[in-house]
């Protein structure tokens, strides 16, 4: 029986935009409180009257202002509770300041909001101080009561909020998300104006963690009352805010905010949007752009000319899956065959142009402390050695159904697959689906032999691990079931050193591979680019960058 909580699942065949499918939202809604939802981009610039001005008719930036002007995939929304594609993560990140941050220099997590952080409990239990002064780009003071409304918003299940997830571990969580009969999480109680206190079901140590998550971010209650303004005008916390609004298709213009925690030393930041990134490189070669993605054919060229600093893992995976509830899949030699078979390097390489890497593992290469390649074994090209474990099985297991996404590149891939397994003697049968019936036949356990891909939206191995094969987990569409593994897993989450939490999740992603119910195709590199008049910029795991640190030199 899997736990009912808020699930990611199409969060496992879209990936965002790096697998080739685009993230939408639902539609907006005008309701108060933590039932306030929000849906994907305003269509229109709201103009009723508000206690931010408009600017409207006036330059946006000042003559000789210094703005660092940004290419972008269209953002999807503003709104931090419906944050996922990579648009939107980056402007959203600029705008609001969460409890948390992970800062990429160090690889670890630091203050940001809260100025220190305690757990009790045994790790059940964590008390957030916030800083004083902080406040929102309305002025009006942020207080732990803005936390709180942020995450009873997120949780409630009205809403349907993909970052739930995030929240499932808070007491009450079930109650707001699955069952809906309370309104405010249990667990996230306020103790004064600066201290939060978040009482969790079981003990988790990566809490702080999970925190940096750019969606986790306070929000003022009166803001969100109108739905509309604060979609097309969000208010937030963070070193920028918006400089005037934004509507689906259009530049996002962010200037200082001088309440925040630092001021940005440039005098705005202008993300322009683009449908793909040679688009946005002709006008980087022409100096019309600061920073853009390079597109593929143009890594090496731009890496010799720009330097390769914005050369960067994306913790992305790519993966095909096997539905064990399937009799046909269960045997473990097939699924090994299987893994053997595949040319990784050939899709990495001829389909992705070096966008992807092949895997390390389950965990994409960047998470911190998973270097090492320990899926050699399982993951290396041997067709030899796939022929013959296919020849020792029956007729019957030889014949597989392989089940993808279509669009391009997954029907590529798709194919690729196909071809390698019919070499070493598997009969394969390809059938591309539209996303949505997809998604259906993922929750109808209709599925076989079946592509998906993860994004972990903070730097936690349990992201991939827990989310996709703990047992009781929504996102294990593998139905894998292992008792001992599960176990491992929660010592993890209940181990408050670090080094040793560390080990232990190493140790539970061998033991996963070892039953061989996933075969891990490749992990995505983010290639990012930089005039050299921009100094200050540090590009991170997560894809992508805070500009509060950033100057423009002469």
């Amino acid at each position: 029986m899997r736990r009912t909580s808020g699930t990611r699942l199409a969060s496992l065949v879209v990936a965002m935009v790096l697998f080739g499918a685009a993230c939408t939202g639902g539609g907006a809604e005008e309701v108060a409180g933590p039932d306030a939802t929000a849906g994907g981009t305003p269509t229109s610039t709201p103009t009723d009257d508000h206690d931010i001005p408009l600017n409207e008719g006036t330059p946006v930036f000042p003559e000789g202002a210094v703005v660092l002007r940004v290419a972008i995939p269209e953002p999807a929304t503003l709104d931090p509770m419906r944050v996922g594609d990579p648009g939107s993560v980056l402007i959203v990140r600029q705008l609001f300041q969460g409890l948390t941050r992970w800062d990429p220099s160090t690889q670890e997590v630091v203050p940001a909001a809260a100025e220190s952080w305690s757990e009790e409990n045994d790790g059940r239990r964590w008390v957030f101080t916030l800083r004083r002064g902080m406040t929102f780009h309305d002025g009006k003071a942020v207080t732990a009561n803005d936390f709180k409304f942020a995450f009873d918003r997120i949780a409630l299940r009205r809403n349907a909020s993909d970052i739930a997830y995030t929240l499932e571990r808070v007491k009450g969580f079930l109650d707001v998300n699955q069952l809906g009969d309370v309104k405010q999480l249990k667990g996230v109680k306020v103790i004064d104006d600066y201290t939060l206190q978040i009482d969790l079901d079981e003990p988790f140590y990566d809490l702080p963690a999970v925190m940096t998550h750019p969606g986790l971010v306070p929000v003022p209650k009166k803001a969100v009352e109108n739905i509309d303004r604060f979609l097309a005008f969000p208010v937030g916390n963070g070193p920028f805010q918006m400089a005037t609004p934004w509507a689906s298709g259009t530049e996002v213009d962010l200037e200082p905010f001088d309440g925040a925690l630092e001021t940005p030393a440039i005098d705005g930041l202008r993300f322009i949007p683009f449908s793909d990134a040679s688009e946005s490189w002709l006008l980087f070669r022409d100096d019309a752009i600061d920073i853009s993605e390079v597109p593929i054919g143009q890594f090496e060229a731009a890496a010799e000319e720009f330097g390769d600093e914005g050369y960067q893992p994306f913790l992305a995976g790519y993966y095909y899956g096997f539905n064990l509830d399937a009799a046909s899949l269960r045997n473990k030699r097939l699924r090994k065959a299987v893994n053997l078979a595949i040319d990784r390097d050939r899709i990495a390489e001829e389909i992705y142009g070096g966008s992807m890497a092949p895997p390390r593992g389950i965990v994409p290469e960047g998470m911190p402390g998973f270097e090492d390649d320990i899926c050699t074994e399982l993951c290396n090209f041997d067709p030899d050695e796939a022929e013959r474990l296919v020849r020792k099985l029956s007729k019957k297991e030889r014949s597989i159904t392989l089940d993808f996404t279509r669009g391009e590149p997954h029907g590529e891939v798709a194919a690729e697959i196909k071809s390698d397994l019919e070499e070493v003697g598997f009969e394969v049968k390809a059938k591309g689906y539209r996303f949505e019936p997809y998604l259906k036949r993922l929750r109808n356990g209709d599925h076989r032999f079946f592509r998906f891909g993860w994004i972990a939206e903070f730097p936690v191995p349990d992201v991939f691990l827990s989310s996709l094969f703990e047992g009781q987990s929504p996102d294990n569409q593998t139905a894998f079931q292992n008792q001992k593994i599960d176990a491992l897993l929660r010592r993890a989450h209940a181990e408050k050193s670090p080094e040793k939490r560390l080990e232990l999740y190493l140790k539970a992603e061998r033991r996963i591979l070892a039953e061989v119910p996933v075969v891990p195709i490749g992990s995505f590199v983010i290639h990012w680019v930089a005039q050299p008049e921009v100094d200050g910029l540090e590009f991170d795991v997560m894809g992508g960058f805070d500009a509060v640190g950033i100057t423009l030199t002469e």
